[in-house]
Order: C-alpha cells, then sequence, then structure tokens
C-alpha cells in the first residue's frame, strides 16, 4: 500500500522530468534533424581557400563519397519562398523527399544537388553517414585553408542549454522538494521497524541496506513505468526516430534525481537513528523525524505561495505567447542582411545598400521598424511612452494584416510633447540624407496603438528581436530612401531592423547591386552579404516559452503534492508525540476543534506570515494567485491535524499506537 503511495508520487515527478526531456529532444532535432539521422554538423567557410564554388563543390563530393560521409548542405530554397530551408544531398542516398521536425511545425523539403547550381560552398553541412574518418575530412579541408567549425550531435548540449533556463530551475526546486517528502514519508513509515530492529540487534548496514533498496525499488519501477508509457507517446506521436534522443535525455534526468533521493533519504536515515536514550524511554521512533518533517513543511509551503504568482503569469503570458509565434510566423519570408566583413569593409558597402534598399522600396519589398526603449533613451525623452518605434507602411502592412481596423488612432505632432518632438528633429538631423529634419518630419505620420492592442516592433540593434507594447509611438516614415543616409540604412540592415521580403527576391536585389560574393571579390572585398530568415529563432523562442508554461504548471504541481505529503507527515508525528495528552480529552469529551486548536492556530500564523512575506518579495501584482495558494495552505494544514489526531486516536482504542 505505502508503496504504491510513493511510486504515485514519484510518477509525477518523472513526469515532469519526461516534459524537460520532451523539450531537451525538440532542441536537439532542430540542430540535428533526427529524421535524417544526423550525427555530426559543420560549419564551412571557403573564403580563404582560393578555390571556384565549382572547385569548392567538386572537393566536398570526392570526399563525401570516399568516406561515405552522408553530406547534406542547408541551404536557402531560391524557388519557394515558403519553405524556409532546403536539404540537399552532395550525392545519392537513401534520403526521403521531405522531412519533419519533432515539434510539426515545419516541413523541410530533400532536392536534387543541381538546386546547387545558384548556391555558394559556404554554410551548414549535416554529417549522416558514417562518421570513422570525419577527423581526416576536416583536416582535409584545413590543409586546404578552408575554415571547419564542427559540433557532434550530443544530447547533453541540449541539456545543458535547458539548465540554465529559470524554468529548469522550478522543476529542480519542485523535484528536490517532492524528494526530501517522499524520503520523509518513506522514513517515517519504517521508524518503529527500524527501532525493533535495532533492539533485535540487526547491524546498522543491513538496516540501511534494506530500507533504501525497497525505496529504491519504488522509484526504479515507477521511473521505468513513466520511461516506457512516455516513450510510447513520443513515438506515436512525433515519431519512432525521436525515441532513442529522449529516452537518453530521460534516463540521465531519472538516474540524477533516484540517486538524488537515495542520497537524501540516506542522509536523512542517519540523521533520525533511534538513540539508546528514546529506545530505553520508549519515546516514539518517529520523534527523530518530527524538526525534518516542520522543515520540509514550511520551506514547500513557501515554495508553493512563491510559484503560485509566476506560474499564473506564465499561463496569462501563453496568450501573448500564441500571439507572438502567429506574427512570427506571418514574417515567415522576411529576410535580413547578414554582413560578414570588417568595418571598413561595410563603409565602402553603404552606396549601394543604399541603392539596394531604395530599388526594394520602389518594389514594396523592404520593412523598417527601429524602436527605441525606455533604457535606451535620456530619462524624460519618451515621456508617457515606453517607446518609439520608426516603421515604414510595409512594416504596418506586415503586423496588421489580421487585426481588427482601427487597431491604431492617428495623433497630430501638435499633440505630442514638445521635447519628444525636438528630440525627434535632432535624431534626423543625423540620420536624414539631406539633414532638413524640419521639412522631413513634417511628411511623417504618428500612430498610438488602441488600448489592448500591443503592435510588435523590432528592437533597435536587437537583431531582430520583437517586442509586444501598446505604450510606444508609431512614427512613419514615408520613404526610407529619403529619411536616413547610406550609413544609417547599412546599420540598420546589418541588426535585422530593416527587412527584406523573399529569398529569391532579395537575391535578385543583391545580384543587381553587385553585392554577391563575385561582385565583391572582382572589388577587393573578401567579406559577404548572407540573407538570414528574422523568423526562425523568433519561432523557437516562442516555442520555447510555451514550453515553460507547462514546465512552471507542473512544477507548482509537484510542489503541492509534496507539501500535502509534509503536512500529513508532519501532523501525524504531532499527534502521535500528543497521543498521551489528546486520548483522555477525547475520552472526556472534548470536541476534535478544541483538542487541535491550539496546532491550528500556529499554522494559520504560519500561512499568513508567508502569505505577507512572499507579497513582500513579489509585489502584489499577482496577489489573487498567492492568496489562492496560501488559502490551500489554509486548508490542507488544519485538515491534516484533524486526520492524523483521529487516525492516532483509533490506533490507541486498537493498541496499534
Amino acid at each position: 500500500m505505502y508503496k504504491r503511495i510513493i511510486a504515485i508520487v514519484a510518477a509525477v515527478m518523472f513526469t515532469l522530468l519526461a516534459l524537460l526531456a520532451i523539450i531537451i529532444t525538440d532542441l536537439f532535432d532542430r540542430d540535428f534533424p533526427q529524421a535524417i539521422d544526423v550525427k555530426s554538423r559543420l560549419i564551412l567557410n571557403f573564403s580563404e581557400s582560393g578555390l571556384s564554388i565549382d572547385e569548392a563543390f567538386k572537393l566536398l563530393e570526392e570526399l563525401d563519397k570516399r568516406w561515405n560521409l552522408g553530406l547534406v548542405k542547408v541551404a536557402p530554397d531560391l524557388t519557394n519562398d515558403d519553405d524556409r530551408q532546403i536539404f540537399v544531398p552532395l550525392n545519392e542516398g537513401d534520403y526521403p523527399s521531405e522531412i519533419t521536425w519533432f515539434g510539426k511545425d515545419e516541413v523541410g523539403k530533400i532536392v536534387d544537388k543541381e538546386r546547387l547550381s545558384t548556391s555558394y560552398p559556404d554554410g551548414f553541412y549535416l554529417v549522416t553517414g558514417e562518421t570513422a574518418h570525419l577527423d581526416e575530412f576536416e583536416n582535409t579541408l584545413v590543409h586546404s585553408s578552408i575554415d571547419v567549425g564542427r559540433t557532434e550531435a550530443s544530447i547533453i548540449h541540449s541539456l545543458g542549454f535547458v539548465v540554465q533556463e529559470k524554468g529548469f530551475t522550478a522543476a529542480v526546486i519542485a523535484s528536490s522538494a517532492l524528494i526530501a517528502s517522499m524520503a520523509l514519508f518513506w522514513l517515517s513509515l519504517k521508524a518503529k521497524g527500524r527501532a525493533l530492529r535495532v533492539l533485535a540487534g540487526s547491524h546498522t548496514f543491513r538496516i540501511q541496506t534494506q530500507d533504501l533498496s525497497s525505496f529504491g525499488g519504488a522509484l526504479i519501477i515507477s521511473a521505468f513505468a513513466v520511461a516506457c508509457i512516455s516513450a510510447v507517446y513520443v513515438g506515436v506521436y512525433h515519431g519512432w526516430a525521436y525515441v532513442d534522443s529522449f529516452l537518453k535525455a530521460l534516463i540521465i534526468l531519472l538516474l540524477a534525481v533516484i540517486l538524488i533521493s537515495l542520497f537524501v533519504a540516506l542522509i536523512m536515515s542517519i540523521a533520525a537513528w533511534p538513540t539508546a536514550t528514546m529506545l530505553a524511554t520508549r519515546v516514539p521512533a518517529v520523534k527523530s523525524l518530527r524538526s525534518t518533517a516542520i522543515v520540509i513543511k514550511i520551506l514547500t509551503l513557501l515554495l508553493i505561495i512563491a510559484t503560485a504568482g509566476p506560474a499564473w503569469k506564465a499561463f496569462k503570458q501563453s496568450e501573448i505567447t500564441a500571439a507572438e509565434m502567429a506574427q512570427w510566423k506571418k514574417l515567415s519570408d522576411q529576410v535580413a542582411l547578414a554582413f560578414a566583413s570588417e568595418t571598413g569593409e561595410m563603409d565602402k558597402l553603404e552606396p549601394q545598400i543604399g541603392e539596394m534598399v531604395k530599388d526594394a522600396e520602389s518594389l514594396n519589398q523592404v520593412a523598417l521598424s527601429y524602436t527605441f526603449t525606455e533604457d535606451m533613451m535620456p530619462p524624460t525623452g519618451l515621456k508617457e511612452f515606453s517607446a518609439i518605434s520608426y516603421v515604414n507602411q510595409r512594416w504596418l502592412d506586415l503586423v496588421t494584416s489580421n487585426v481588427p481596423d482601427r487597431s491604431l488612432n492617428q495623433v497630430s505632432l501638435t499633440s505630442l510633447p514638445d521635447d519628444l518632438v525636438q528630440m525627434i528633429k535632432e535624431d534626423f538631423k543625423i540620420w536624414s540624407r539631406s539633414g532638413n529634419s524640419e521639412e522631413l518630419i513634417k511628411k511623417f505620420q504618428f500612430f498610438i496603438p488602441v488600448d489592448g492592442y500591443k503592435i510588435p516592433v523590432s528592437i533597435g540593434g536587437g537583431d531582430g528581436k520583437l517586442q509586444f507594447t501598446d505604450k510606444v509611438l508609431v512614427v512613419m516614415v514615408p520613404s526610407l530612401y529619403e529619411a536616413y543616409n547610406d550609413s544609417s540604412l547599412t546599420s540598420m540592415a546589418s541588426t535585422g531592423n530593416i527587412v527584406f521580403t523573399g529569398v529569391d527576391a532579395t537575391q535578385m536585389l543583391i545580384h543587381r547591386h553587385h553585392l554577391d560574393v563575385f561582385s565583391l571579390r572582382e572589388n577587393g572585398i573578401k567579406g559577404e552579404l548572407r540573407i538570414v530568415y528574422i523568423a526562425e529563432e523568433g519561432i523557437l523562442h516562442a516555442q520555447y516559452a510555451a514550453y515553460i508554461v507547462w514546465v512552471l504548471n507542473f512544477s507548482l504541481i509537484a510542489l503541492i503534492i509534496a507539501f500535502t505529503v509534509a503536512a500529513a507527515i508532519s501532523a501525524m508525528i504531532t499527534a502521535i508525540l500528543q497521543a498521551k495528552r489528546d486520548f483522555p480529552l477525547r475520552l472526556s469529551g472534548c470536541s476534535w476543534i478544541r483538542i487541535i486548536q491550539e496546532r491550528m492556530v500556529k499554522d494559520v500564523l504560519l500561512v499568513l506570515s508567508v502569505i505577507f512575506l512572499v507579497s513582500f518579495v513579489q509585489g502584489t501584482d499577482e496577489i489573487i494567485a498567492i492568496l489562492i495558494a496560501g488559502m490551500y495552505g489554509l486548508v490542507v494544514l488544519p485538515l491534516s491535524h484533524w486526520v492524523a489526531t483521529n487516525w492516532c486516536f483509533n490506533g490507541v482504542i486498537r493498541r496499534k499506537i
């Protein structure tokens, strides 16, 4: 019976670990797609090799075929802007026509190597074949002056990334609390039996070994059941190719937690070992666990109330996260320019980039969003706004395509604070092409989001990072080329604040304005411009944020269970120690409330103190969630005392206590 309770409680903890393993597997699969069995990831740079494009691809094909590496190049799809990536095997192999990732939110196509006729050899390559000669392959490329970056497919790397996140911390804390409460529960059950075995002369090592093996056995059975069920879920819902990676991550987490559980149980067992004095004076064996039970009860109560606010906030944030995910998907065909060149070379490219922006603007294929937040401005710069965002019509078309009309209210220049207007004028004296900011600003339009609508804007210099806000002054610039000089346009393009529509169209613009690799080399420029999708990292971040919501809520459930167990054990120990007092009081007609009222008052004061402490530290923004968590404590603690005292009374009557 008691082993079943431990197994059920442990299953909750291991389910939380399974959720973490799913997150780890998803992150791992994005870097190393398991649908094509990727074993390593390479980044190659041929700029210093002196090889032509044909020579570079020929070298890679020969080495790939010689050592059966199964090299697959990751490239942008230049024929269909809807697909962000294509995968191109350098030699024939047994590859599917398309692959899906663990999250099933995208599809990647595997195409023939003829598609590389419009690509450059630089970039990412995936190793899907044999790896026995991978070191020789790398050395051969290095000897040809080719830069090689290599990352092995290791689930440990993705695990390390998740460990650093705050959501993982919440899961660790919840798991630790559950571990402590389960160990306490087990030792309280074994306390009397251990005392009797000590009196019978059993060896200490034998008693400890028997107790820990029984406790560990219950954990292992529960872990095995959760691993099997979750593996089947991953296989059926996500694909059997991911089961191996998932189980590796899960087994690492399970082993770590089980070992920690046994260690904690051992430490608590040693600390609560029956002494000769206790045995001689007939003190109940569980008395040695009383202090530990009280500490665990207080800590788990504190953790529940402290976690309730962030968990509720994350749950409310999930709606915003879903909106952010949808917004990033709207921007899925928008690309930015990545400058792989030195500062001096970029200065030479500024006029060409300015003309490229002008050309794209005439085709309505370029969008601007450059946002200054409060921490980027003087203390009084923004007045009542939290940010000011400079955009063009194309950006507004992209981000407001599916929102209700009149989501933005237009305001006049004269209605804005004088200091803010003067700041805008001073900025455009520096940024504008003509330097005449007075006439330029008269052509600007100013908007403020209506209440409840948070417009996505791109943070200045933030590499395309979006912020959703309704306290922003939106300044619509009628012409990028007219409003900004070439230096400003180049700077904003390099940080993802200027984005272009479509890989194919942007590639044509680059060729047209002689910014492709061949033209740059002819002009003596060693660097190059790359095209990168701006939405990929944002979608990953939004998806990870959605995972964190689940982790926090599962952690809260685990903490609630840990607190309930700790409260019940603490009440049981107190009831046993107070049995000589409680039994005659009950026989004389005292009510249960009167018998336990002193204990109830102490616990009520404890809960109120914790609520006050957490509210003082966290603030009152999520006070409702804090109060609800506190109410749970006010219900569980008195109820635990009533149930435990009643159970102890019946045990005395039956001569079991």
